[in-house]
């Protein structure tokens, strides 16, 4: 026990047991991984990966407005749903995610551990593990956590010492890393042009352009079927829609960043924004290769944020693997500098370091108390007046689903997929531009596409999320063919 305690992953270890304890503790309520929250965004990714089991592909069969990555990743476990209750299968995944938030957890300590020590990289993985957006997030079927364990591997993998070969399979491992991560979220595009840079920074511009080359071929790997079979819907969905679509989520340039920089937990943002500093100044040393890769990352990262169409708060938790590095690099800094002065000093400091990465805990473990308690009673309504044969359109995917259903299943089902995505593609190509995704969704533009799709169902579930995205004028079209039965509209006879 003491040889294994003594091992230089062991503490960054222990700090990623406690992640993945934090993350499932929201699962131990009466209604399991159900009970907690699921986000809108969950439902549609979950019903894009069991869809492909059935051969049913974004772009070609459904809009889709993301890259396949999450889809396809999350394929070989949500393809259950073939033979098991779709619901027992979405929170099997839930289950998988905090496996992933605890490995992210371990590569932040780890990648700091081995630049800066072994408190700096403890003092990395902390912060990391009680990231309140990155905990959160870490519960559900949602991009970032997949996205921030595969730009982690990533930077690990591109940091390791290597000659001769063991170089040559080392780059190429980093570019089917970056390549993974843009096929999972297109803003992991920040770290290939981070990676360029911390390699050409330091002379290795020959390594960048291998590292960046075998990107561009695992992308055309991750990309072609796709492009080959629906090239125009899929340009459609990741570009056009993306740079014209609508605005929605938080608007206001400052209280985005105020959000970016975490506003109940300056403790860590100060921390960071020193490790930031510190990066910068030591940018232009050769062997600076992790100094420029995560202060470029975070530079670009907040940029994209503060320019990008939508912004909602769980986006800060593709941030927090670069804020926690970050942080560790500053604590290394800072217990550097107290170390110089005295050791009494130090011990305080080291002490006032410590608390200021546990500092976001108490947040944390509120979120973890989040409680859904409509969405059974939701599935619980559907599962009694929608027959299995029926044809059933939810406006929020996560009821469907929690009433073990899949869109477009029984074959010939409407494939309403991403209710939100699909409508507002409408707004894409209208006239004129909309403020917001709310005016959008007042404008015949995103009302006449998903009418023939509600036309083909048997139920309808609308609630809060189908009244936002339907008009005036498209709820009364509903209310002329459907009657409400509780929370299930039927169709008249």
């Amino acid at each position: 026990m003491t040889t294994v305690l003594r091992h230089p992953w062991a503490p960054v270890l222990l700090v990623g047991v406690g992640a993945w304890l934090l993350r499932v503790a929201a699962f131990f309520n009466r209604n399991g991984t159900l009970g907690y929250p699921v986000d809108f965004d969950e439902g549609v990714y979950f019903s894009a990966s069991a869809l492909l089991s059935h051969g049913v592909l974004p772009y070609r069969d459904y809009f889709f407005v993301h890259p396949p990555g999450i889809a396809v990743l999350w394929a070989p476990v949500a393809a259950l749903a073939r033979v098991l209750d779709v619901d027992s299968v979405f929170s099997a995944v839930r289950w998988c995610i905090p496996v992933l938030g605890a490995l992210s957890t371990v590569l932040c300590g780890r990648i700091v551990q081995e630049r800066w020590g072994t408190r700096a990289g403890v003092v990395a993985a902390l912060v990391y593990a009680v990231h309140p957006e990155a905990s959160t997030a870490e519960r559900g079927v949602l991009l970032e956590p997949m996205l921030n364990l595969t730009c982690l591997a990533m930077a690990w993998v591109a940091l390791r010492p290597a000659k001769g070969r063991a170089a040559w399979r080392r780059d190429v491992a980093t570019g089917v890393l970056l390549a993974t991560a843009c096929a999972v979220k297109l803003t992991a595009g920040v770290w290939v042009l981070a990676t360029a840079w911390a390699l050409g920074g330091g002379g290795e511009w020959r390594r960048a352009l291998r590292t960046v080359g075998t990107a561009a071929v695992a992308g055309l790997v991750w990309m072609g079927p796709f492009v080959l079979l629906s090239a125009e819907p899929l340009v459609e969905g990741l570009l056009r829609f993306q740079m014209l679509r609508p605005p929605d989520g938080v608007l206001e340039p400052a209280s985005r960043l105020r959000l970016m920089l975490g506003e109940s937990h300056w403790g860590i943002s100060v921390l960071s924004l020193l490790g930031l500093v510190v990066a910068l100044a030591r940018s232009r040393r050769r062997d600076a290769v992790a100094e420029r890769l995560f202060s470029t990352a975070w530079l670009l990262t907040v940029a994209v944020f503060m320019s990008s169409k939508s912004f909602y708060n769980h986006y800060n938790a593709s941030l927090a693997p670069i804020t926690a590095v970050l942080c560790g690099m500053g604590a290394a800094w800072v217990l550097s500098w107290a170390e110089a002065r005295s050791r009494r000093f130090a011990v305080a400091l080291t002490v006032a370091v410590g608390l200021t990465a546990f500092s976001t805990l108490p947040e944390a473990i509120n979120w973890a108390k989040q409680r859904d308690r409509g969405l059974l009673a939701i599935a619980g309504a559907i599962r009694a007046a929608v027959p299995p044969e029926s044809a059933l359109c939810a406006f929020e995917p996560a009821w469907a689903i929690a009433a073990g259903r899949l869109p477009g299943v029984p074959k010939g089902s409407p494939l309403l997929v991403d209710p939100y995505g699909f409508m507002l593609h409408g707004a894409v190509g209208a006239p004129e531009r909309f403020a917001t995704a709310a005016a959008a969704f007042e404008d015949e533009s995103t009302q006449h596409t998903v009418k023939p799709l509600l036309e083909r169902c048997d139920s309808l579930v609308l609630l809060g999320r189908g009244e936002w995205q339907l008009s005036a004028a498209s709820e009364r079209w509903v209310g002329e063919r459907f009657t409400r039965e509780g929370d299930v509209w039927k169709r008249r006879p």
